[in-house]
């Protein structure tokens, strides 16, 4: 069973972002999002917020944890603390 839902809210997904230690920097670009942690790598990373729903759908979720060298388990304990 995958540990990746098939969708999730944009806010909880910036919730996971900051138990990861990352902080939103201002952004005065449309839907991209910047997100900076000065202890992971990539220390710099950046996310279109969705428009329609404000949800991110599985497919797009992969392509975030993978951006952000997160894996299935590690995804999994950041859902369950929450």
């Amino acid at each position: 069973m995958s540990a990746i839902p098939p969708q999730l809210p944009w806010r909880r997904f910036v919730c996971l972002l900051r138990d990861l230690g990352y902080r939103p920097l201002k952004s005065h670009r449309g839907s991209l999002r910047q997100f900076f942690c000065p202890t992971r790598s990539p220390n710099l990373v950046s996310f279109h917020e969705p428009h329609s729903g404000e949800t991110l759908h599985k497919g797009t979720l992969n392509d975030c944890l993978r951006k952000l060298r997160v894996g299935p388990d590690e995804f999994a304990q950041l859902l369950g603390r929450r």
